[in-house]
């Protein structure tokens, strides 16, 4: 793919300024889920569990940290593979950990008082499940737009694009196993989340992707 063809592609898709709102309002609301997902304690998605591992000792921001780690696997795909890079890429490169950033500042500046350790397991439980659901959700509706691949998802397609031996399930599987040791291994907790998140996401994502898809093509709601 030519710099020329690339260019095109960002733009080249109908309902364009609809496709954006919903992958605005997708990675944002991504960001918020894992702020919760990671309060409640039961394991986050296997990315987030590595990259919260990190921070605790960096002493980062997910923001930040996202911003830079984000940045770094971008220009390897930009270099390797450029045809899944789009306007979702670099909103989800950044948007998702200053999400979560802007969560925890609405809950530290205006709700000082909530501790969840002190809340009971059945609320706890009941957070995790409504989040799950959410994520679950926005992620199909980030896919369903098709404004790119965020870094992280792109790096098993490329790895199992350029070689035959290995399918793409397995490839993703190992880079996930691998960032849910590395997060584990710097204090992160590995739960029933990480293996809903490992075993689930992908195919119930993909089963209210096909409606959410169809509902961005239709032109009687176009933007």
């Amino acid at each position: 793919m030519n710099m020329k063809e690339f260019f095109d592609g960002l733009y080249n898709k109908p309902h364009m300024l609809k496709r954006l709102i919903m992958c605005f309002v997708s990675v944002v609301i991504i960001g918020f889920c894992v702020y919760w997902l990671n309060l409640v304690n039961f394991g986050n998605d296997p990315c987030s569990t590595m990259n919260f591992g990190i921070i605790g000792k960096v002493h980062m921001t997910l923001g930040n940290w996202q911003a830079l780690f984000n940045l770094f696997l971008f220009i390897i795909v930009f270099c390797i593979d450029k045809s899944g890079i789009g306007f979702g890429t670099v909103l989800n490169m950044f948007l998702v950990g200053y999400a979560n950033d802007l969560m925890a500042f609405i809950m530290k500046h205006f709700f000082p008082t909530f501790n969840i350790n002190k809340v009971s397991f059945a609320v706890r439980v009941t957070i995790m499940i409504v989040s799950i659901a959410i994520f679950i959700f926005v992620v199909a509706v980030y896919m369903a737009v098709d404004l790119g691949t965020a870094p992280y998802d792109a790096i098993p397609i490329i790895i199992a694009n350029k070689q035959d031996k290995v399918p793409f399930k397995v490839v993703r599987i190992i880079i996930d196993l691998t960032a849910t040791i590395i997060g584990f291994s710097l204090g992160q907790t590995v739960g029933i989340v990480t293996l809903i998140m490992a075993f689930t996401i992908g195919p119930a994502a993909s089963a209210v992707k096909a409606p959410i898809a169809r509902m961005v093509e239709d032109k009687d709601v176009a933007m």
